[in-house]
């Protein structure tokens, strides 16, 4: 008897001993078809997790599958199809008499419901079989269920399911995986992580942290590096392997993100700079009631400061009287403008965030609020089109 039969014989004692068989259970399952680099080999490699789940949805037992057909590999319908067949089958074998099983993609839900037909022949073959599973329980009942409301753990079962796959021995029995963003061969897990903000790519420790590196560098939201994935990585996914100073722009970023671009405000103390929100930053304290829409105070450090000039609040000064005082002059602030006019540079209208322009035509789009305008006057950009009378070319 192998692992997977004893883990099965276990787990339908562990059924029978609670006196539960005739229950009504609830069956979650995913099927994950993945294109894998295996040795110097590119694969389609696929594999299910399932979960079942008594009347209150609680979890009663897990288990993953491979999924070998290249018929279902080449079909993601029949990936799913194939999922919720190991699903019923592994049911069955447990002696669950009474199950609902649930569909997260309504075109499968309307296969299994006969409430339409497919064209493929390989997902017509698994709906027979899904069909011919259906009758062995004295009820079983088909279920729609929202994509975000399928249990993580079945998914990262079937990434689990996947990556067993995809490893291999050499001659002195090291277990090898090949990272997919860079193809070099590593050994799990001390040199690869599975990344855990939902997609469980498994990616090389070097490729996370040059990925991390290189999208804050640029400012980027940090994704996961696997070729064509859009998940952003949370901040465990990088812990250990990133240096303090990466995690903490990583959660600086994530605080930036989460604050309009308009709304954004930084204390303008070099020791400080501290992000906040205008929407919840308390009034400061100013002579002048005119001056009240500008002043500021950090939630950090307690400075008062000017919004608008962004320095150290100008006490019985106006922000045009300040700016030409001496010390505006030779303010930080100061020296940015100066160097915006001396590099001919310029300001985006919307959030004030510098932009420099390499080449291409005067229509540019601020990479900080997507604010739209002309680089030559600021005049902003509708409809694809200029508002100015400026020249489109440079």
């Amino acid at each position: 008897m192998d692992d997977n039969e004893l883990e099965l014989a276990r787990q339908k004692l562990d059924l029978v001993s609670l006196g539960e068989s005739s229950s009504t259970y609830r069956l979650y399952s995913k099927g994950l078809v993945s294109e894998e680099v295996v040795k110097d080999d590119t694969m389609l490699v696929g594999g299910s997790g399932l979960s079942l789940c008594d009347s209150n949805d609680n979890s009663k037992f897990e288990t993953k599958k491979a999924l070998r057909n290249n018929r279902v590999l080449a079909h993601p319908e029949a990936a799913e199809l194939a999922a919720i067949i190991q699903g019923l089958s592994w049911a069955l074998e447990l002696g669950v008499k009474s199950i609902q099983f649930f569909c997260d993609d309504p075109i499968i839900l309307d296969y299994v419901t006969r409430k339409s037909a497919p064209n493929e022949s390989i997902v017509e073959t698994l709906l027979e079989k899904v069909a011919h599973l259906e009758k062995k329980f004295t009820s079983c009942q088909a279920l729609a269920v929202e994509r975000r409301d399928i249990n993580s753990s079945v998914i990262k079962l079937a990434r689990d399911a996947i990556a067993s796959q995809t490893r291999w021995r050499d001659d002195t029995n090291t277990e090898y995986e090949t990272c997919p963003a860079c193809y070099a061969h590593v050994s799990p897990p001390s040199h690869k992580l599975e990344v855990s903000s939902g997609c469980f790519h498994r990616i090389c420790f070097t490729c996370i942290r040059d990925c991390v590196s290189s999208q804050l560098e640029r400012g980027d939201t940090v994704l996961c590096p696997y070729p064509g994935c859009e998940k952003e990585l949370v901040l465990e996914d990088c812990r250990g392997i990133v240096d303090d100073d990466a995690l903490n722009l990583i959660i600086h970023r994530k605080k930036e993100k989460a604050i309009p671009v308009l709304d954004r405000v930084y204390c303008p103390k070099p020791s400080c700079n501290f992000l906040m929100s205008d929407r919840d930053l308390p009034l400061g304290i100013s002579i002048d009631p005119r001056q009240k829409s500008v002043a500021r105070t950090c939630v950090e450090c307690g400075l008062c400061f000017c919004k608008k000039c962004h320095v150290p609040w100008h006490y019985k000064k106006t922000c045009d009287e300040f700016k030409k005082s001496p010390s505006y002059l030779t303010s930080d602030a100061a020296l940015l403008e100066s160097l915006v006019k001396t590099e001919g540079w310029m300001k985006c209208p919307q959030c004030a965030t510098v932009v420099q322009k390499n080449g291409g035509c005067q229509r540019i789009s601020c990479r900080h609020c997507n604010h739209k305008f002309c680089y030559a006057c600021g005049a902003a950009c509708t409809r694809k089109k200029m508002s100015c009378n400026c020249s489109p070319q440079d």
